[in-house]
């Protein structure tokens, strides 16, 4: 499970508000909160869009952040529809109850996950999830955010297009040194079978398993160099949880191995990547892999 589920647009239903500043209250559920911060005296409108930061904490560590997670603060929806969101139904319907402003934080046993996340099977308290209500637009101005934030991010994503004939043509001549062996003094290897260079090495730590990591990738076929694949044409990196087994084994693998912001090519064999029936059309059966990637630093 990836606590980061609250990381989009809701549907939620709406209770009466009951909140007292300092104090450990009942949520839905059993479950408790407790008011930091007392914001304005209205509520929240129904139909509001609700834009909040949210902090994942076990004891004094953080676990996982919005900020640093996310280009934009979560954002969801009050209505009057109630929905059944699992274990987080609770969480999401005390939003609900909210004002601007208000901070508070939900106190979530790590037993009521459906399914614990990797590490947290060692924790003996509960999680705590704190957040704090930034801001609330009506319809009409979240659809003015919407339009401009699609805009915003669709230059940035040109910009990355734009660099992929000169990716294009540094990733062809690494797979051209490659081919002639110039790589050999500085190869490494796992016992798996996965191969290894690092171009540039990183500043920032080694991420850990279950961590969201974003990846730049250009895939090619070791036989011919042929590309099958790469994240400059969307004009976004890929992103997903490390380890969790959403990638082929060859990035869950590899990836562990370089600190953030590492620039390094993968020599991925078929077994740890799509195996012996490949990916048809552009992956053949059997196929080794070369992915340069850029892990970045966040």
């Amino acid at each position: 499970m990836n606590p980061k589920i609250l990381y989009f647009v809701l549907g939620l239903g709406l209770f009466v508000s009951c909140s007292t500043e300092g104090k450990r209250l009942k949520a839905d559920g059993g479950f408790e909160y407790q008011m930091m911060r007392k914001g304005e005296s209205e509520p929240i409108p129904m139909e509001s869009y609700i834009f909040f930061n949210m902090d994942l904490y076990y004891q004094d560590s953080m676990i996982q952040s919005s900020a640093k997670s996310a280009t934009q603060p979560p954002v969801l929806k009050i209505t009057a529809e109630k929905k059944d969101y699992g274990y987080f139904t609770s969480l999401i319907n005390l939003l609900g109850k909210m004002h601007v402003r208000d901070s508070f934080h939900f106190f979530f046993p790590v037993d009521s996950f459906g399914q614990i996340p990797p590490g947290f099977d060692k924790f003996t308290e509960p999680v705590v999830y704190r957040i704090g209500i930034l801001r609330v637009l009506d319809e009409a101005q979240f659809k003015t955010y919407s339009d401009s934030l699609q805009q915003a991010q669709e230059k940035v994503r040109q910009v990355v297009r734009d660099q992929l004939p000169a990716i294009e043509t540094m990733v062809k001549g690494y797979y051209d040194t490659y081919k002639k062996g110039g790589f050999d003094s500085q190869m490494k290897s796992t016992p798996s079978g996965l191969r290894y260079v690092i171009h540039e090495e990183g500043t920032g730590a080694k991420p850990a398993k279950g961590e969201q990591v974003s990846v730049a990738y250009y895939g090619m076929l070791d036989a011919d160099g042929k590309m099958f694949d790469n994240s400059w044409t969307r004009g976004m990196p890929h992103q997903f949880p490390l380890g969790q087994g959403q990638v082929i084994q060859g990035w869950d693998e590899g990836l562990q191995l370089l600190n953030k912001g590492t620039k390094a090519t993968f020599f991925i064999p078929a077994n740890l990547g799509y195996g012996a029936a490949g990916n048809p059309p552009s992956i053949p059966e059997n196929s080794a892999l070369v992915f340069y990637v850029e892990l970045e630093n966040k």
